[in-house]
Parts: C-alpha cells; structure tokens; sequence
C-alpha cells in the first residue's frame, strides 16, 4: 500500500511537472534529463539546530533622562511645556528637554518661595527657512535655586 501511494504521488508531480514544461510558442525544447523526484523517505526527519542568538549589550537609552537621574514625581512638577525635571546635586535642578535639528533651549529660575520654584523655559526655534537636520537632541538644562528642592512644587513654563 505505500509504495502505490508512493508510485501514485511520484507520477502526479510528473505529470504536473510535464504539464507545466509543455508550453505554446518560445517554450524551451524538452531536455533529455528527467526531473529530480523526492519521495517522503528522502527528506530529513528533524530541522537542523538554529544557531544560538545573542543578547544585545546593555546600554543607556537613546530617549528621556538617563536612568541615574533621580526624576521629580509627577505630583511635585507642574509642566505647562513638554520637559521633565530631575533633582540634582545639592540645589540643582535638571529640566530634560528634548530638541529637534537646529532648537536651542534655555532655562532661568523666574521666582521661587517656601511652596513652589517656578521655571521659565524659552526654545529657539531657529531663523524660518534655514534647513536643519531631521535628528531628536536631548538637553538637561541645570536651574540653580536658592535652596534644595524638597517638598516644593516645580512649575515649568514657557517663554
């Protein structure tokens, strides 16, 4: 029974395969060498081993503050522009921008009390119709104030 379910296949993909060569106009002439057969018993029983993958190398990200930085929760900064804030060494501040090809950013303390230090940021934009890189730059821009941070809410605006 399974050498004539054997013979049985081998001839259909003959005939399949005789079929398609046999062709109209511009059709190439027969060859005198028969077509290369395999039957089920001829194919390998298992898959080769796939090699062994390796693991990509730690490294800091490429976007948003860097994992040391000891970010403001969100319930203690204010952001009315897209910026984030970290606590710095003794009384600095960090404002994490992010800028594209040619914007240039600043950052002043614009005032500052027991409840809250309040950041102006300004971003340049650059001079209309100056061809800039297409690229994604990221600023810390340290803001120094008066006295640490602690409880105070940071309230970051534009200019």
């Amino acid at each position: 029974m399974k050498n004539a379910a054997k013979t049985l296949g081998a001839g259909l993909v003959l005939a399949a395969t005789a079929a398609c060569g046999a062709g109209g106009p511009g059709a190439p002439a027969n060859t005198s060498t028969p077509p290369v057969v395999t039957t089920p018993s001829d194919l390998p029983t298992s898959l080769p081993a796939s090699p062994p993958v390796a693991k990509p190398p730690m490294s800091r990200p490429t976007a948003g503050p860097p994992p040391s930085d000891a970010m403001l929760p969100p319930s203690q900064v204010e952001a009315k522009v897209p910026a984030q804030v970290s606590a710095g060494t003794g009384t600095t501040l960090n404002v994490h921008v992010e800028l594209s090809g040619c914007d240039e950013a600043t950052a002043n303390l614009a005032e500052q009390n027991a409840r809250r230090v309040v950041v102006k940021i300004k971003i340049d934009h650059g001079d209309p119709g100056r061809m800039c890189p297409q690229v994604i730059r990221y600023a810390v821009l340290p803001v120094r104030p008066a006295e640490p941070i602690g409880s105070r809410t940071v309230v970051l605006e534009g200019s």
